[in-house]
This record gives C-alpha cells, sequence and structure tokens, in this order.
C-alpha cells in the first residue's frame, strides 16, 4: 500500500511538471478534430489541473473534450470520481449508459492483452491506452476517496471499482442489497430483464414406456421413442410433441376390416400433439413442472403388402382417438440451460374398434428427456452484462 502511495504521488507531481503553462482550452489543438490527439491532450491536463487543485479547469476541459469528441468510458469516470472529491456527487450525473461505462471499464481492467484489445477497439476505449498512465492516475484518485466517510453508496462503489479492489464490480450490484434502491441498480435489472424475457428455442429427445390400463391393457406396455420441439418464456413451455411405439401387441385381438374379422398382434402406435408446461417448483438446478396437453393418438393394427414395388399400395387399417393428458415433470440443469428430465402423464384416450375386441382404457406414459434450451443472442448479451444466473 505504501509503495503504491508512493507511485501515484510521483505520477501526479510529474503530471504538475508536464504542463506548468497549460490553459483548459489548449485541449482544441486543431481545426480538425482528432480525438486520439484530443485525448492525449485533456488526460494530461486534467493530470496537471488535479495537482494544483484548479477543478474548475477540469470541468472545462471535460466540457470541450466531449463536445468535440462525444462522451466517452475516460470521461464518465473522470466526472464521477471529481463530483465525488468535491462532494457533488448524485446519481443524476449519469443515466442508464451508465451500465455499459461500467461494463467498458470493467474490459478494460480485465483484458490480459491490453495493446492488443486498445489497438483494435480505440473508439469504444475512448481513445485512452489501457492500463497506461490516465488509468493509473484515476486509481490513484480512487485511493484517495477511500479515505472518506461515504453516506451514498454509489460513492463508495465508484471509488472501489475505479480503485481496483472490487474483484468483480458487476457481482457486487447484483448481490450486495445496499445497491438496490439505486438508479444504477434500477437500469442495470432494466437492462437485464429486457434480455431474461426473450423466449428459447426448447428441443428434446426422449424415451420412455408406454404402459395401457383397461382393456387396452390387452396391448400389452410398449417403448416410446420421440422428440419435441417449442418455446419456453419466463415458466412456461409450448411444445410440438412427436411420439412413437414400438413393438408387437402383447396378446392378439380382433378387428372388423371391409366386413370381415380379424385376428392380429400388429401394433405401430404414434402420437403428435401440442403439450403446455408450467413451471411451479425452482431452486439450485431442480424443476418442478405441471403438464397438460392435448393431440392425435393412434396405432396401426393391420397392413397388407400389395406385392408390389410400390408402398403407396399397400392397405392398412388403424384405430385412433383424441389423447388428453396430464400429469408432472422435473428438469436437473446439469449447465445453464441443458438438462435431464423425467415426465409422468396420465392420458385420457378412447380406442374405437367397433366391430372388434373391446380396446378401451387409459394411458400411463413415463418418459426421460435430454435437451435444453437455446437462444444464442440472449446468452451473448446476458454474458456480456455479466449477469448472475
Amino acid at each position: 500500500m505504501f509503495k503504491r502511495l508512493i507511485f501515484c504521488i510521483i505520477l501526479i507531481l510529474t503530471a504538475a511538471f508536464v504542463y506548468p503553462q497549460s490553459k483548459p482550452d489548449t485541449v482544441l489543438v486543431d481545426e480538425t478534430p482528432n480525438c486520439e490527439t484530443i485525448a492525449y491532450n485533456s488526460t494530461h491536463l486534467i493530470m496537471y489541473f488535479y495537482a494544483v487543485h484548479d477543478y474548475d479547469s477540469v470541468e472545462i476541459v471535460l466540457n470541450n473534450w466531449q463536445s468535440v469528441c462525444g462522451i466517452s468510458e475516460p470521461i464518465i469516470r473522470t466526472r464521477i470520481l471529481f463530483s465525488i472529491l468535491e462532494n457533488t456527487f448524485g446519481e443524476t450525473i449519469y443515466d442508464s449508459t451508465i451500465v455499459d461505462y461500467t461494463l467498458n471499464y470493467v474490459k478494460r481492467i480485465d483484458t490480459a492483452n491490453a495493446a492488443g484489445l486498445y489497438d483494435n477497439y480505440q473508439y469504444y476505449f475512448g481513445f485512452v491506452p489501457i492500463r497506461e498512465e490516465y488509468d493509473y492516475f484515476t486509481q490513484c484518485v480512487a485511493d484517495t476517496l477511500l479515505n472518506n466517510i461515504f453516506y451514498d453508496p454509489m460513492e463508495l462503489f465508484f471509488s472501489e471499482m475505479y480503485a481496483n479492489v472490487l474483484i468483480d464490480p458487476v457481482k457486487e450490484i447484483q448481490n450486495d442489497t445496499i445497491y438496490s434502491n439505486t438508479k444504477f441498480r434500477s437500469y442495470y435489472d432494466k437492462r437485464v430483464n429486457k434480455w431474461k424475457q426473450k423466449a428459447d428455442l426448447n428441443i428434446n429427445l426422449f424415451t420412455g414406456i408406454w404402459v395401457p390400463y383397461g382393456n387396452a391393457s390387452l396391448l400389452g406396455n410398449h417403448p416410446l421413442l420421440g422428440m419435441q420441439v417449442g418455446g419456453h418464456k419466463q415458466k412456461m413451455t409450448y411444445n410440438l410433441t412427436v411420439a412413437f411405439r414400438l413393438g408387437k401387441s402383447k396378446n392378439e385381438y380382433t378387428i372388423l376390416r371391409d366386413g370381415n374379422t380379424e385376428t392380429t398382434d400388429k401394433f405401430m402406435g404414434g402420437y403428435i400433439g401440442t403439450d403446455i408446461e408450467r413451471e411451479i417448483l425452482k431452486f439450485g438446478k431442480n424443476e418442478f413442472d405441471i403438464l397438460a396437453g392435448v393431440g392425435y393418438d393412434g396405432f396401426a393394427s393391420y397392413m397388407t403388402n400389395t406385392e408390389d414395388d410400390n408402398p403407396n399400395n399397400d392397405v392398412g387399417h388403424s384405430i385412433s382417438s383424441l389423447n388428453t393428458n396430464f400429469g408432472l415433470g422435473y428438469r436437473y440443469f446439469y449447465s445453464n440451460k441443458s438438462y435431464i428430465g423425467v415426465q409422468g402423464k396420465y392420458n385420457i384416450v378412447n380406442y374405437v374398434n367397433t366391430g372388434g375386441t373391446n380396446l378401451t382404457g387409459d394411458i400411463l406414459t413415463i418418459s426421460i428427456f435430454y435437451g435444453g434450451f437455446i437462444n444464442h443472442q440472449k446468452d451473448f448479451e446476458l454474458n456480456e452484462l455479466r449477469y448472475i444466473k
């Protein structure tokens, strides 16, 4: 800490000797704006005027710099530090763009390749080189401010952030309740909620077992294979579901086809429908849902090959029903948006097999799911905001 204090004193004294005859308006050195040159001159003038305690001139330099080159992170950083220094700080000093400037500063400090990043994004960083003289200067100013007693939590936040003593400033804003009623937190939450409310694409594959009851139990249990594609928004998921049931019937049953009664054990079943899920409980990586759906359910009971090479000529017989279902589901998120899950659903069906075996009865399905929610733009924006899920 003592070495850091000595460094700050040397830096500020050096600035005092660099521009001993400078005037605030000398920042405008050319009729043609060159923001790299203007930023260089402005930062050195600011360091000089800080050293000689001429804070009014600092304000003039900042106004000149901003009027020519526009607002930038180094300008808003300087305004905030000097407002704290002069006891004039208030959140009216910035608007919602403060979130962007804070993220900009965090990137500036966190980068491992300062020169390379700055060379490619000079405009983004306000034409002030990363981790060079001006960054060390503002860090020194913030260091001195940490000796103050703060009555506004954002004064403490900015002093600690610009002194580089916060490991993760954005995490601090999200988690520390002292910032809950600040405008900054309100601006940040609004940005986060804008993207959190965007819908995700839901895709999953599932397998399981199909268990019939009542007279339908003659058909026996069958394995399930299927997939779901849909949308997920906040606590609701809407899916298109396609499922197939494989294997022969456990028992033979009769059907009426072309006026004749025939016996068969053929069974190739399927379901296509729309399903809705509602989250009812979520903690950690665990989620519980209630389920409901409606769709078309049926199975092929007979297929006659017409003994030619055209399968379109084959004649079949199917038994179908409306399927209304409901149940419970569970998901475990093993990564941010990827999950494995299980669902149990009770399916109300009414297989009508006129003239044949009575196959009335409902169905229980138990399925294991593997899938995830996808929205790359949403994930990118929340990651840029350093949002903690």
